[in-house]
């Protein structure tokens, strides 16, 4: 039985390949939402794992939390965001929504309560943020997407920090 509830520890936690210890990502998530650290993308839905093709070395990944799931509780009623992934000693947060002129509204809303929840309930995850672009938007429409030099897409969710095309993402996470 001991042997067993050791490798679940183990499955559980990502170690840094230098100390042997627990990552900065998963002693943060532990710390702000106790229970919510998966290893890997362990916390991405399976149906959506598809959309973080662009990681090129999966040993790399710190950790993922579902915050939507983990928030759900806490604020039914609110533009919850989806993910948090640690990626190199650094979070990003990954929104999987679809894509049009009018989810734009809601995709700021979201980010807005990111910032909100990582400011003042999620402190020790905030401080790992990148500096970089840290909010990414994958589309769950993507295929049938297109923005031509008219579309005013790309000025709001630049305007808001939002980063989206997926050329600009892969280079966050080239190995």
């Amino acid at each position: 039985m001991a042997t067993k509830e050791k490798s679940k520890d183990k499955k559980k936690s990502h170690k840094c390949e230098a100390t042997g210890k627990p990552s900065k990502f998963q002693i943060a998530v532990d710390k702000d939402l106790p229970g919510a650290y998966k290893s890997g993308l362990g916390a991405i839905k399976k149906n959506e794992r598809n959309k973080f093709d662009f990681i090129t070395n999966p040993r790399d990944i710190d950790g993922s939390v579902d915050i939507d799931a983990t928030t759900k509780t806490q604020f039914p009623h609110d533009n919850r965001w989806d993910y948090a992934v640690g990626y190199q000693g650094k979070a990003y947060f990954f929104e999987v929504h679809p894509m049009s002129e009018g989810e734009i509204p809601t995709m700021i809303a979201k980010k807005d309560w990111l910032a909100k929840f990582l400011e003042t309930q999620a402190q020790n995850i905030n401080k790992l943020k990148t500096s970089n672009t840290p909010y990414f938007w994958l589309f769950t429409n993507a295929d049938n997407l297109i923005i031509n030099a008219r579309s005013t897409i790309p000025f709001k969710l630049a305007k808001n920090n939002l980063e989206w095309r997926k050329t600009e993402i892969i280079k966050y996470f080239a190995g």
